[in-house]
């Protein structure tokens, strides 16, 4: 027996508890907007039918009404109480009242979800609820509510208390008392509400809607059931509403009795979401009240009282869903309750006068119906209007009015539902009533404008228009945006009508009768139009496509020709449109055609008072005859009036079918018809000289069947305007003659003013009018009488034959002026010119030059004007006033303007005095060359014209306006100015005038002209002058006092700005200059001395004017230097002398001085003395020094020697190459240092030196010229190419061996030579190695730097850097048993040692170009030097960059302007153009100091260098333009003003060699680079000669 045991789990229940705290907490979370609770409260009174609905709000304390509330904004409240006068507390509603989501079952009511009620605890924890007697007290026991039922004694008022959860400022009465407006507009029941603070009213609300409402018929179109049949629109009306809001005076007074108002609410305000509203802090906002304009006096009145009126539109609505439906039951369980049966949809309309009413409210008290949530909404304002479920969602309707119905919200009403399925479709048959009621709305508010637009002005009647439809403009709705979507399109949709009434330019009309505004339609069409201002409304309605205007279209048109007659310019428009927009295309089809066709039929019109139709025209005048026509000349009636067709008339032909009016039906129209007395042809001459002048424009266009047909039409009409002697007449073509055959005055001749147009000329003789009378009568009646003009008969003779004329013109029958008879040849023109000069004109009548029959009779012999030789002499004549008057004006006339341009000479007239011009004073008549345009040229005597006299005629006649250079020249040649006020005049007109040449300038240069006054001791009355050369002389100058040693040198003189700019031109010099100085001192040297009063100093500083200009000088003068005694030299003591070049020595050897110095004259001790003095070929005193060497025996094997020898021979190199070949005695430059035959070191215990000084101008002195021993280690032996260092055992001095080495090298050294071989020698090899490597190592990358604007050194040009305290502690090592300066400047020197390895070029080339760079440099400095550097341009090395402190292009030439007397020295001082400061003085002494020094350095020409100030831009250094240096003086002030002069002196040394070296390359390359480092390096020992460098590294004085 098996037994199966079986184990049975029995599942356990449990109840699920739920967190009410929570959960009411996270319903409450779902309510958005302020005030909820009030919201809610208001509803639920509204649904138990209260009228009056009450908020007070509870203080601690309990005022008593008859208190003041003078701290209102302040006030605490502890407790809110709300209470309405509705239906008391039924038991089914104390049942809900404590049940979370068991709405209102009652269909009519509002409330759905049934937590409305539990709004309450967003402000308290423990509500209680009065009504008929009982109180229910709610309260949270942990997180469960409790409800605690009591009894109680109460009023009719419902009464809830919130006793807040934390005593709180009283809220912003303003703000909610706005929210309670919008909140009171759909309520159906309440209509007061009140707002307390404890037993003091504050303010109070009231809704009065009228009881009376007027019904709105609905159109039999309209369709009033809802997409899905669900809903039924019954019948719709227009309900008045008003809500007026009073403030008491507790609310408007508050201590100070202040009215006020709004104020924003602040961020997060919301009491139901922020407990913090509650709070014990200090707000900083006074409770939504400010101060509010007006306040003073409105504040004197009880209360202040603001209302706001509206209309209602409101549907009635019947519901009709199946029973037991799917939608019945979803919507059932969603609201659990039934669908109403019935019920109403209100939609709110604002006046457009109230709206402007609330909009024009300032910010006072009539703001409570704006802003946000607010009850008056503004178009396209901020805060659009909502949809309502008895109180307002946030859910907005897309337009300007509010709506309100049984629309089902979300659970937190802040919008309404779209998503559920049954409750979505709900909603939207809803917002389908919605749409249905905005369109009656918008269709009976255009009704109103459209009746009241006759009694409004235009625009009052548009702006009403306007704001109607902006009302119903549709936007975008929030927060869902299908809402306006589905409003929009039922509002299209819900009539099958088209007809849609909106704005025109004729007022309210169907959008089907308006048409879009067409300016060709608009002017001779009636139809309403829609302006064009006004297309933005329509484009934001968006119209469906069955309600947009439309565009006229041809049966618009035909339409309108149908109704009415139109006028002409509506006609001519009309047929201007139609030849435009249709004909102008090309041919017309079939259906164009018969369009035409309906309007000619229609088309009717007046023109001309005359009726004209369409269908009976079949002609029309073309642009020809249109062109030559008159208005008002008759037209046959199948032509249609011009008037009709200007514009268009070459369209016509193909839009109307019609043909052209010929002339011929026209010429027949006028012969055959019965017209009126102006337009006669036979008997009205005006009118048959026009058809004669139509005739005679359209002639050429006519063919020859066209002109005989025109003949014969013609030909027995007297149609021919003439005159007989003058007398008027209508002649036949035939019997007619042209004027030109009447030279005698007695036939029939064509009216003058009908030949006037010349086109009439060729129809006429066509139609038979004659031409001429036989020769032999037309010669008997010339000479038979003088009534006739020669005019006419050359009219007559130029269409003769020629044989006719020849024989005429020939003959003496011509009457003259003076009643004679002459032959052609002899009479001029009769023109009034020729009548004036008194010449023989010809008789005629008037005279056009230009005519056929002046040139006809010139042609022949007749002067048409005297030619200049003929005039001349009359302009001359001295007894006929008028004639020579008339004579000269026609001179200068345009006559004779192109022969006076081109052919007149006025030298074969220069014996007529035919030009009237004053001369002495007194006028009179001049010849040509002796009369000049310029009055002032009387100064020296000349004669000029009157102030009248033409410009224009000065030119014509080549009158001069000055004399001539040459005869100028011989008045100052002869007659030179005699005293200085007469100079001053001459020379300030001269300067003004500027006749001269620069080569006459040259030539006056010589003349003696300049007055100068001579030393005298006669009295001050008595002064004379004499005349001088202007090459002689200068301007005077504050630089040059009256006890200035240049006063006894030159001539200075000063006759104002004008004439010293003069005398500038030619020669004189603002200041001596080196050559000036130079020819006074080598004219007479000893002179010179005297005049300087025999001041070494003072001529000393000449000396040095001289040694810096000198190298400009020619050659010439150079030689002549050489063998003058004017070279200044100094022997031991104070004595000194002038000598020649060969007389004097420069000390470059001070022990030798000290030795010789008392039988030679030396050079005076300056380096630019000096170098001036070498390059006179003065010799050295080392080179006159002759050493003799006695070693004792030599010490073989010395160790000593050998290890000097190895260091000389690897040390020699780096010393050597820096030096230029001219440095080096014969075959040293080359000398093999390494090869015994050559050169070795020897080593002796015992060295013997002496010197004698090789000198033939020395003197006989102390020393005389014996041998001199002197105590050296080390000195050189030199036979037949073998050279021997000897040094003294036990151990050389290093200056001893550099020494004789330098001794060995050079012909002449210096002291700086010897230290830097010196110095060279006593470093180890590897350490100088390593240390050159590294230090060029670090200025390349420096550099780089620099050129990727980066600032190494505080924007300084990119140099060697400092040495590393590794390096300078072991360079301390190897120096430190060498005296102080020789290690430093040791440490300075290597500093910059050139890294052979960079070099890329060959040493020969850097050579080269350091060779072309000083060639440059070394010339005097200009504006003419073509070369350009220092332009950042393509094609440099691959190093080229911007450089910011060298750049050119940052001051441009134009910029800069010269500072006069600021130069410093031959360094010239420029500014920035505009700049007000002046340069700094002091420092621009010093800093063009510290240039000319440098340039000293650098062997250049001052020249060469300038000085800038350009105050804006310390960073710019300097700059290279044309090979000229530029130094930027306000980088200097800024780095360098209060520095050491010898770091001053460096780092613009470095600047210096920076820009020369742009003078080869313009580029900041590699090339550059390498020549800049060659440059720098060359010069080290001048710059460490300075004294100012010299004492910044502490080493001795030299």
């Amino acid at each position: 027996m098996c037994v199966r045991l079986v184990c049975v789990r029995v599942a356990s229940v449990t109840a699920v508890e739920i967190n009410q705290r929570a959960l009411v907490d996270k319903v409450l979370a779902r309510y958005p907007e302020e005030f909820t609770v009030f919201r809610e409260l208001l509803q639920n009174a509204d649904d138990a039918g209260a009228e009056n609905f009450n908020i007070v709000f509870e203080s601690p304390r309990g005022r008593a009404s008859n208190e003041t509330t003078s701290g209102l904004n302040l006030t605490k409240v502890f407790k809110w109480v709300v209470k309405n006068d509705g239906a008391q507390f039924k038991p089914d509603d104390w049942n809900r009242l404590t049940k979370i989501a068991e709405g209102n079952p009652d269909e009519r009511k509002i409330g759905a979800f049934g937590v409305g009620f539990f709004s309450v605890f967003s402000v308290t924890d423990k509500p209680i609820v009065k009504s008929k007697g009982e109180m229910r007290s709610i309260y949270y026991d942990r997180d469960q509510l409790l409800v605690k039922k009591e009894g109680c004694d109460c009023d009719k008022w419902t009464v809830i208390e919130m006793e807040l959860k934390q005593e709180s400022t009283i809220p912003r009465i303003f703000e909610l008392t706005r929210f309670l407006v919008t909140s009171l507009t759909f309520l159906t029941r309440v209509e007061h509400v009140g707002i307390f603070l404890d037993n003091t009213e504050l303010c109070r609300l009231t809704k009065k809607r009228s009881q009376a409402s007027q019904p709105i018929a609905i159109s039999p179109h309209m369709i009033k059931k809802s997409p899905d049949g669900t809903m039924t629109i019954d019948s719709v009306a227009l309900i008045s509403q008003k809500v007026t809001v009073e403030f008491f005076e507790h609310t408007l007074i508050g201590g100070s009795k202040t009215l006020v108002a709004r104020a924003e609410p602040e961020e997060g305000g919301n009491p139901a979401k922020f407990k913090s509203f509650f709070s014990m802090e200090k707000n900083s906002k006074s409770n939504g009240m400010i101060a509010a304009p007006g306040a003073a006096s409105e504040a004197s009145s009880s209360k202040s009282s603001v209302s706001a009126e509206c209309f209602i539109y409101s549907a009635k609505v019947t519901v009709t869903v199946p029973a037991k439906s799917s939608l019945e039951e979803g919507l059932k369980s969603a609201t659990k309750k039934k669908l109403p049966k019935d019920f109403p949809f209100e939609m709110v309309f604002f006046s457009k006068d109230e709206h402007d009413k609330q909009s024009q409210e300032d910010a006072g008290f009539g703001s409570v119906f704006r802003g946000p949530q607010g009850f008056c909404p503004q178009l396209e304002a901020a805060h659009p209007p909502r949809i309502f479920i008895g109180q307002s969602t946030a859910q907005t309707t897309g337009m300007a009015c509010h709506m309100s119905s049984r629309f089902i919200p979300t659970v937190e009403r802040g919008s309404i539902d779209l998503a559920n399925n049954h409750v979505s479709k709900w909603n939207k048959e809803l917002l389908y009533v919605g749409g249905f009621l905005a369109r009656i709305a918008y269709d009976s508010e255009m009704k109103k404008v459209k009746d009241a637009w006759p009694t409004l002005s235009k625009q009052d009647a548009e702006q009403l228009a306007l704001y109607t439809m902006k009302s119903f403009v549709f936007h975008p709705s929030t927060p869902d945006p299908k809402v306006f979507q589905i409003i929009k399109d039922a509002f299209y949709a819900c009539t099958e009508s088209d007809e849609f009434p909106f704005i025109s330019d004729q007022g309210i009309r169907y959008t089907k009768d308006i048409r879009l505004y067409n300016s060709q339609f608009a002017q001779f069409m009636r139809t309403p139009t829609f302006p064009m201002e006004l297309r933005p409304i329509s484009a934001s309605m968006t119209l469906p496509d069955f309600l947009r205007i439309k565009p006229y279209t041809i049966g618009d048109v035909v339409k309108e020709l149908n109704s009415h007659w139109l006028s002409e310019p509506e006609m001519a428009a009309c047929l201007r449109w139609w030849c435009t927009s249709l004909a102008s295309q090309g041919p017309l089809d079939e259906q164009q055609k018969r369009c035409r066709d309906e309007l000619l039929k229609v088309g009717k019109t007046r023109s001309g008072g005359k009726e004209v139709r369409l269908s009976s025209i079949s002609k029309f005048i073309n642009p020809l005859m249109l062109s030559v026509r008159r208005s008002d000349d008759p037209l046959p009636h199948d032509t249609i009036p011009p008037a009709l067709t200007q514009n268009v008339t070459h369209w016509i032909p193909e839009a109307f079918g019609w043909q052209e009016m010929t002339i011929i039906h026209w010429l027949r129209h006028l012969k055959d018809s019965t017209p009126d007395p102006a337009h006669d042809i036979n008997h009205t001459p005006s009118f048959a000289q026009h058809v004669l002048s139509v005739l005679g424009a359209l002639w050429h266009s006519l063919d020859d069947n066209s002109r005989s047909e025109v003949r014969e039409i013609l030909k027995d009409m007297n149609c021919i305007p003439a005159t007989i002697s003058n007398k008027p007449c209508m002649m036949r073509p035939q019997d007619t003659y042209f004027p030109e055959a009447d030279v005698f005055r007695d036939l029939p001749v064509v009216r003058q003013d009908l030949l006037a147009d010349y086109r009439t000329v060729q129809p006429l003789q066509y139609l038979g009018v004659q031409e001429r009378c036989d020769i032999e009568t037309f010669i008997s009646k010339a000479m038979g009488g003088d009534r006739w003009n020669a005019m006419d008969l050359a009219r007559y003779l130029l269409t003769s034959p020629s044989e006719h004329a020849a024989r005429v013109m020939g003959m003496k029958i011509f009457p003259c002026s003076d009643g004679e008879r002459r032959y052609i040849n002899e009479l001029f023109a009769s023109s009034e010119t020729n009548r004036a000069l008194k010449l023989h004109v010809i008789n005629c009548g008037y005279w056009d030059p230009s005519s056929h029959e002046a040139l006809f009779l010139i042609r022949h012999g007749l002067h048409d004007y005297p030619t200049i030789e003929q005039l001349i002499p009359i302009a001359s004549s001295k007894d006929d006033h008028d004639a020579r008057r008339a004579a000269f004006t026609s001179l200068c006339g345009p006559l004779y303007e192109s022969f006076l341009e081109r052919q007149f000479d006025p030298s074969k007239f220069s014996k007529f005095p035919f030009i009237p011009g004053v001369r002495d004073g007194r006028n009179c008549q001049i010849p040509h060359d002796e009369v000049f345009s310029d009055s002032n040229w009387k100064v020296l005597g000349f004669g000029h014209l009157p102030d009248h006299f033409s410009k224009k005629n000065i030119a014509k006649l080549k009158i001069r306006d000055r004399p001539t250079a040459e005869k100028l020249f011989q008045v100052l040649q002869s007659t030179p100015p005699k005293d200085p006020q007469t100079a001053k005049s001459w020379f300030k007109f001269l300067a003004e005038k500027g006749v001269f040449s620069a080569g006459e300038f040259e030539k006056i240069a010589d003349l003696k002209i300049v007055p100068v006054e001579v030393s005298s001791e006669q009295p001050q009355s008595s002064k004379s002058y004499e005349p001088v050369a202007p090459r002689e002389c200068f301007l005077k100058s504050d630089s040059y006092p009256g006890d200035h040693f240049y006063q006894r040198l030159f001539k200075f003189v000063d006759f104002g700005p004008s004439a010293n700019a003069f005398l500038k031109a030619c020669g004189v010099k603002e200041r001596p200059e080196c050559i000036d100085v130079l020819r006074v001192l080598l004219k007479c040297p000893k002179t010179f001395l005297k005049l300087a009063e025999d001041d070494h100093e003072r001529y000393l500083t000449e000396l040095r004017l001289i040694a810096v200009g000198h190298k400009s000088l020619p050659r010439k003068i150079h030689e002549e230097m050489r063998t003058a005694s004017i070279f200044l030299g100094y022997r031991q003591g104070d004595e000194f002398e002038l000598c020649k070049a060969e007389e004097v020595l420069v000390a470059d050897d001070m022990e030798s001085r000290r030795t010789f110095g008392d039988c030679i004259f030396i050079a005076p001790q300056e380096e630019l003395i000096e170098k001036f003095y070498s390059e006179m070929k003065v010799k050295s005193l080392s080179s006159c020094i002759k050493y003799t060497v006695e070693p004792g025996k030599e010490l073989l094997d010395a160790r000593s020697a050998r290890d000097l020898l190895n260091s000389i021979i690897d040390k020699i190199p780096i010393f050597l190459h820096e030096f230029d070949e001219p440095r080096f005695r014969d075959g040293m430059r080359l000398l093999r240092w390494h090869d015994e035959d050559q050169f070795f070191v020897r080593a002796c215990r015992k060295l013997d030196v002496t010197k004698r000084l090789e000198f033939p101008n020395a003197t006989n002195g102390l020393q005389g010229q014996k041998a001199h021993p002197t105590e050296l280690s080390a000195e050189t032996q030199s036979k037949d190419g073998l050279h021997v260092l000897w040094i003294k055992e036990p151990k050389a001095d290093s200056y001893d061996v550099a020494a004789a080495l330098c001794r060995l090298l050079f012909s002449t050294y210096k002291k700086n030579d010897v230290l830097s071989l010196m110095t060279i020698l006593d470093t180890d090899i590897n350490v100088l190695k390593r240390r050159v490597d590294r230090i060029l190592s670090e200025y390349r990358e420096n550099l780089e730097k620099a050129e990727h604007g980066e600032n190494p050194c505080n924007g300084a040009p990119p140099g060697p850097v400092q040495a590393s305290p590794q390096d300078a502690s072991s360079e301390s090592e190897l120096t430190c048993d060498k005296p102080e300066s020789v290690s430093k400047f040791t440490k300075f020197l290597q500093r910059f040692r050139k890294d052979p390895r960079l070099g890329q070029i060959k040493l020969s080339e850097i050579e080269n170009s350091i060779e072309k760079v000083m060639n440059i440099m070394k010339e005097e400095g200009g504006d003419n030097d073509s070369h350009i550097s220092n332009r950042e341009q393509v094609g440099g090395g691959k190093k080229q960059k911007n450089v910011a402190y060298c750049d050119e292009k940052k001051v441009a030439k134009t910029d800069l302007e010269e500072c006069e007397g600021q130069h410093v020295g031959q360094v010239k001082v420029w500014k920035r153009k505009g700049t007000v400061l002046d340069v700094p003085s002091k420092e621009r002494e010093a800093f063009g100091n510290i240039i000319s020094n440098l340039a000293t350095v650098f062997s250049i020409n001052q020249t060469r260098c300038h000085v800038f100030y350009h105050g804006e831009d310390s960073n710019l250094m300097g700059f290279n333009r044309n090979d000229q240096i530029f130094f930027g003086l306000e980088h200097y002030i800024q780095n360098h003003k209060d520095a050491p002069a010898g770091k001053a002196y460096i780092d613009w040394y470095y600047i210096m060699a920076h820009e020369m070296a742009h003078v080869h390359t313009p580029y900041h390359d590699e090339h550059h680079e390498l020549l800049f480092q060659a440059l720098a390096t060359r010069y080290l020992t001048e710059l460490h000669n300075l004294p100012d460098v010299r004492e910044l590294f502490k080493c001795t004085s030299h």
